[in-house]
């Protein structure tokens, strides 16, 4: 079964024997995880995820930013909801999942109540991650076409095998806690512009731990758990997905942290505006503008006219208009406030927006037209597979403080930077839950 060679690897290998890219890349998914998840403190929406999550389990466990606790599951559900509400962490193109939300939240929750060392969240976190992007492509459902979401319906599973691997599992229980989280996956992306679309994320971190737990005090689960799932999701499954080089081919490593806080698909036409934008264009003088791009973009942002903040991270005019009046985007620009903005809605109502399969999913082409006829084109195109610029450490560490600042404040900031970005050192992180 490929939950048992899974299970197998796992429990088998250790921090030791990740490619040192692996690390590296893991370790910035967790500073970018903690980024977004403490901004994300700044936004109102936020309180109703904190509350509900106390109250679900209250205890002494940090809820990052919040200048507040909960249990081991209520800080894992609560710290995922949040790192999820901003749009702003991570995205795996061909699986569209967001793989660090549900998984690091549950590794972290986890270390910091048993004093685990950052080498064990590290491993475990990539292993999960790295089962999070590999059940959604062996299930093969596609999340344009469908109606579930697939970073809370993989994640549970995802959350599971990193929360096992935290409380040091052998192989039998790694592979059954991946199968117990298949039985409460699920998630619909008919949340999108609601707080559930994260609440949903932070409750497959929340299940994934009860899942490790229960298998680990000795619940059973079926071992044709996978084929059942599967067939129940798909026509188009291939399970051979979920273990073809598993331990030597790393899917995380295409994994991209997000340089804008909404939908990656929407990146190429935030790049292609930031360009145009570079041409100092007088929007009085224009026309119309012309956007074209790939039919996932319409699948999954068409949402013309935006009503809220939420509802503008899944809005394809707001978004490209937004940046042609302002440049790169922030959480800021996807407000109740940025809807709103006079100098953002005199350029959205010139936008056009037409889907071609000729266009692909890296790539968007603007065209400004004047009243005059003459026109201005971007053609931006980084390719079917790359949807971002990959951030390095410097981008990360901006990302970083642009949204804990305000927040945390500089000093305690660069404190909780500097612990996390030495990870790999620390021994036991239970004494991390102070910094919060």
């Amino acid at each position: 079964m490929q939950s048992d060679l899974i299970g197998e690897f796992a429990a088998q290998s250790d921090f030791s024997k990740l490619p040192a890219s692996v690390r590296e890349r893991t370790n910035l998914a967790v500073l970018n995880f903690l980024a977004v998840s403490i901004g994300a403190n700044k936004y109102p929406q936020s309180a109703y995820l904190i509350k509900a999550c106390k109250n679900i389990q209250d205890g002494k466990l940090p809820i990052f930013g919040a200048k507040n606790t909960a249990g081991l599951v209520g800080s894992a559900w609560a710290n995922s909801a949040l790192s999820h509400i901003l749009d702003f962490d991570d995205t795996h193109l061909e699986s569209i999942v967001h793989p660090s939300a549900p998984v690091i939240s549950s590794a972290l929750s986890l270390a910091m109540n048993d004093g685990s060392g950052g080498k064990d969240i590290i491993y475990a976190s990539a292993l999960g991650m790295e089962v999070a992007i590999r059940l959604a492509l062996a299930v093969g459902l596609d999340e344009r076409y469908s109606d579930w979401h697939n970073t809370s319906l993989y994640g549970t599973s995802a959350s599971a095998v990193a929360s096992s691997l935290m409380r040091h599992a052998n192989a039998d229980q790694v592979s059954s806690s991946l199968l117990q989280g298949l039985t409460v996956a699920t998630g619909f992306l008919s949340n999108r512009g609601t707080v559930t679309k994260s609440f949903q994320v932070g409750r497959s971190a929340a299940e994934g731990i009860m899942g490790a737990i229960a298998t680990m005090d000795g619940v059973t689960v079926s071992k044709n758990m996978i084929n059942t799932f599967a067939l129940s999701l798909s026509k188009d499954y291939n399970l051979d997905l979920l273990t073809e080089g598993f331990g030597s081919e790393w899917h995380v490593l295409k994994n991209y942290l997000k340089p804008y806080p909404c939908g990656v698909v929407l990146h190429p036409g935030i790049d292609a505006a930031v360009e145009m934008r570079s041409r100092n264009i007088n929007y009085s003088d224009v026309k119309e503008i012309q956007v074209y791009v790939n039919p996932v973009v319409m699948v999954l942002t068409a949402i013309m006219e935006p009503k809220s903040g939420l509802e503008s991270k899944f809005s394809v005019t707001h978004t490209i208009a937004a940046a042609l009046a302002y440049g790169p985007l922030y959480p800021e620009h996807f407000s109740d406030t940025a809807v709103n903005d006079p100098q953002i809605l005199e350029i959205r109502k010139k936008i056009h927006v037409h889907e071609r399969e000729d266009v692909n999913r890296g790539q968007t082409i603007i065209e400004v037209i004047f009243q005059d006829g003459k026109k201005e084109v971007v053609d931006l195109n980084r390719g079917p597979e790359t949807p971002s610029k990959l951030l390095d450490i410097n981008d990360v560490s901006a990302k970083f403080h642009h949204l804990v600042d305000p927040v945390m404040g500089e000093d305690k900031a660069k404190e909780v930077w500097n612990y996390f970005a030495n990870l790999e050192s620390r021994k036991d992180i239970s004494d991390a839950a102070d910094l919060f």
